[in-house]
């Protein structure tokens, strides 16, 4: 089997960071017979998260985890919203309180659509009010209380914008990649196959080991899933509902990574999962999209 191509990373434009160097950099991937964006340093978090909370179930967690994860990378890398959102909370704590305002597991705020439903997991359109809620909650904006106790956070009106249907497409994603706002990805299912083949990208003092991943037939429940047992927590999928796995977008890629092997000549999504089970840095095909939501300008 032919070689995976070498690649070699640029940095793009000015640095967004506040914080350490490169982190909030997009970055250029160039290289023979691929080209595409990555940005630095958007936080790794895994199922199952803690549940400061005690919610009965903090299974089905991808989409409060995956908010988490983009709304502390911007925190960190951006003016104005998201700065002092978080309450100082590290991604998989946060998720406790982002999981309240989405109704994940229809457990959470009584306003939500999946309050009523009760279904397992996070409906997209809870997810992003969810988002705005959260961003907006303080002493003044209490919403339906009791809520949880109130953290030590900042309020904002934050721009979250939902994309689906006809309107999901690639072009919408890169867009977003090269404004340095990583986009939440909701997939109908996750069954990620692995294809043994992996490379490592460096640029700017990074080193980041990427890992392809192909398809695997539609499931409705990680219990079905290709990769196994270990790492992969429990979760179940109804796009018909609007229930999907979320992941958050990290960059992408575009072309054949490995020349005459057996990977697509195609539009790749670089994530970061939620499953153990899966590489920290995800390569996949795109597809298979149920909705993107975006934090910030939808330009």
């Amino acid at each position: 089997m032919e070689l995976m191509r070498t690649w070699i990373a640029l940095a793009l434009g000015g640095l967004l960071s506040l914080g350490g160097a490169g982190q909030g950099c997009v970055l250029l991937i160039v290289g023979e017979g691929v080209e595409g964006r990555y940005i630095a340093g958007v936080p790794d978090v895994s199922q199952p998260p803690p549940n400061p909370l005690g919610f009965p179930s903090v299974e089905n967690w991808s989409g409060p985890l995956a908010a988490a994860s983009a709304i502390a990378f911007l925190e960190k890398t951006v003016g104005g919203w998201p700065r002092g959102v978080s309450g100082n909370l590290a991604p998989d704590a946060l998720s406790a309180y982002l999981g309240y305002f989405m109704a994940t597991n229809g457990v959470g705020s009584p306003d939500r659509i999946n309050a009523a439903l009760r279904l397992p997991g996070t409906i997209l359109e809870d997810l992003v009010v969810g988002i705005r809620e959260f961003a907006r909650w303080d002493p003044v904006h209490r919403f339906r209380t009791p809520p949880p106790p109130l953290l030590n956070k900042a309020g904002f009106d934050a721009e979250v914008v939902l994309i689906e249907g006809s309107g999901v497409a690639p072009e919408r994603y890169r867009a977003a990649l090269g404004r340095g706002s990583p986009p939440l990805v909701v997939l109908r299912y996750w069954n990620p196959l692995d294809s043994g083949q992996a490379r490592w990208l460096t640029a700017a003092g990074y080193r980041v080991h990427v890992r392809f991943y192909t398809w695997g037939p539609e499931i409705r429940s990680s219990a079905e899933s290709s990769l196994g047992p270990v790492g992969v927590p429990r979760e179940v999928w109804d796009p018909a509902r609007r229930i999907g796995h979320v992941v958050v977008g990290e960059g992408y890629l575009v072309g054949d990574p490995d020349g005459a092997g057996p990977l697509p000549n195609t539009l790749w999504l670089l994530v970061r999962d939620t499953w153990g089970a899966t590489a920290e840095h995800v390569a996949i095909p795109w597809g298979e999209v149920l909705g993107l939501v975006l934090l910030g300008p939808a330009q």
